[in-house]
């Protein structure tokens, strides 16, 4: 009997120990913020499967509200059908973000996040050529997906960058421009929101485009959603068709190509159709997965609204994550699988392997050796890889790209670049931004936390100094960063003078203004009143009261006019 149990364990653990040798490699990063209007750092994970063919596919998926990007790599069942299929799949996490949102909402009802070139939108596109720039990406096959917030952030992505994905999926998404009041709120089933008209949401789509790619669309919606309720989703299905359906064929009924059964699904399918439509050409504009899932979910944490991403049968019962239902995994992938952009690179293009850290941190003045790069291509072997490096700076702090390009036979070429940061180890470490925002946002960013009686007022996140009420959202606060994640109601010392306690003497400025003017301009914090930055002068409490300011030091503001 003990034999039996001990060769069963043993089984078991055999088995375990193979699935864990075929697991591909995950791997966490932070790409930092851009130059660009609302950019800020993105934390992200990238999966990579084990003998994956290059160059290969890739997806990202966006988290939704009050989730991670763990969540998504952990309990959507994703890294199985990265395994299965044979794609690189990216979680980016919002990280930090400003206005007023529940916990880790993507902002797609902000203006400066549903735009090219600004906010979040435009962070996902520079991570996809970040991830596009380590590993070999086929540039036909860039995909989009997501669940809630983060599903109505891939249908932004779907009209701001259509030139650069090649296909999207929305699950229990929003049309493009929506407002706050289109995602229901009341706590109640069934739920109930407000939206734009069609018209209008295919007025603000053609207002965006500037590419004449006609991107897929994939919504996924259960029918008893109540956060993100119908007609969400075929208000989606109705603009997108709108917009890209060929003339006489823009309306369900005319663009109508088949309808069928979900396939696959984990034992109970919730008589979910899946619907196509398209263009003349047979291609897909957009195809419909409307299903009658239940409410409630295994999660204690989710709100039994019927809002949930289905993993299928590799997903788990997680965050707003469930596994009953059509497969999201392999219906999506089957989805992006029928619609690359253009006909995908042949399997003869050459694959390139970056050697060492990417990105490669050296210090300042130390000697600069590049890690190089590997190349091979099916018919050719090994190829040679030119590099290039000659803009590293050892002797100058700061961020450099090498690139390195290598050439087959038949004049396909692979290119792929490399970040190294040349960093100064006696620098101040601090990062010396700053941050101006209501109290209420600041404490959403993680920048301050609720405090004092009954959590009413907001307190700076490192200091703990007192910026205002924790319920208000409309005044104006700074608040600096000293070491990354250090939040402070003063600007620290280190940023004012460099870390050397001297600041550098300069004429003198003066302003004169409201105390609210100072504090927004970064010249006054407020601590139960206002005091100037850095001479810590008491201005009084009134946010409307005038008061003089002068500057002769860096960094340093005292009450009243220059001498």
């Amino acid at each position: 009997m003990l034999n039996r149990i001990f060769l069963a364990f043993l089984a078991g653990a055999l088995i375990a120990l193979s699935s864990l040798t075929q697991a591909g490699t995950l791997t966490s990063d932070t790409l930092s913020a851009g130059s660009h209007p609302g950019s800020r750092a993105r934390q992200y994970q990238v999966y990579i499967p084990d003998n994956l063919t290059t160059p290969a596919p890739m997806v990202m998926a966006l988290h939704g509200c009050k989730q991670n990007q763990s969540n998504v790599m952990e309990q959507w069942g994703l890294r199985a059908a990265a395994d299965r299929y044979g794609f690189i799949l990216v979680a980016p996490f919002i990280t930090s973000y400003d206005g007023l949102r529940n916990e880790n909402c993507w902002g797609f009802w902000f203006d400066q996040h549903r735009h090219e070139g600004s906010g979040e939108p435009e962070d996902l596109f520079r991570l996809g050529q970040h991830v596009e720039g380590q590993y070999s990406v086929d540039p036909a096959r860039r995909y989009i997906t997501g669940l809630s917030s983060g599903g109505a952030m891939a249908a932004v992505a779907a009209v701001t960058h259509n030139e650069y994905w090649a296909a999207a999926a929305s699950a229990s998404g929003l049309p493009y421009g929506e407002d706050a009041a289109s995602v229901s709120l009341s706590g109640q089933c069934p739920g109930n929101a407000t939206f734009h008209s069609v018209s209008r949401v295919a007025t603000d789509m053609e207002a965006e485009l500037d590419d004449a790619y006609p991107i897929p669309l994939m919504v996924l919606q259960n029918e008893h959603d109540c956060t993100v309720v119908q007609p969400a989703g075929r208000n989606l299905r109705d603009a997108h068709l709108r917009v890209f359906g060929d003339e006489g064929r823009d309306t369900p009924i005319t663009s109508r190509l088949s309808e069928s059964d979900c396939t696959p699904f984990y034992q109970n399918d919730y008589s979910c159709l899946h619907t196509r439509y398209g263009n003349s050409n047979g291609r897909s504009v957009v195809e419909t997965v409307f299903y009658d899932g239940p409410l409630a979910t295994a999660n204690a944490t989710d709100t039994n609204h019927g809002h949930y991403w289905i993993g299928g049968s590799d997903g788990s019962e997680g965050a707003w994550a469930v596994r009953k239902g059509p497969a999201y995994p392999d219906i999506i992938w089957d989805f992006f699988d029928r619609h690359p952009s253009a006909p995908s690179i042949p399997n003869g293009q050459p694959a390139m392997v970056l050697l060492g850290d990417n990105p490669l941190d050296i210090e300042l003045n130390a000697n600069f050796v590049d890690p190089g790069a590997t190349a091979t291509d099916p018919e050719d072997g090994s190829l040679a890889v030119v590099a290039n490096c000659d803009d590293v700076n050892t002797s100058q702090a700061g961020e450099y790209i090498c690139q390195y390009q290598a050439e087959d036979s038949d004049a396909n070429i692979v290119v792929r670049s490399r970040t190294v940061r040349v960093i100064d180890p006696n620098a101040p470490t601090a990062s010396c931004a700053t941050e101006t925002a209501s109290p209420q946002a600041h404490i959403a960013a993680s920048r301050a936390v609720a405090g004092g009686s009954w959590n009413l007022r907001a307190l700076s996140l490192t200091d703990r100094q007192d910026i205002g009420a924790s319920y208000d959202g409309w005044s104006s606060v700074t608040l600096y960063e000293g070491e990354p994640g250090a939040w402070f109601a003063a600007e620290p010392e280190v940023c004012r003078t460099g870390g050397d306690g001297g600041g550098e003497a300069q004429p003198c400025v003066e302003w004169y203004g409201t105390n609210l003017q100072h504090n927004s301009a970064g010249r006054a914090y407020y601590q139960m009143g206002y005091y100037s930055v850095g001479g810590n002068d008491f201005l009084g409490s009134v946010s409307g009261s005038y008061s003089w300011i002068n500057q002769t030091v860096s960094g340093v503001y005292d009450a009243g006019r220059c001498p």
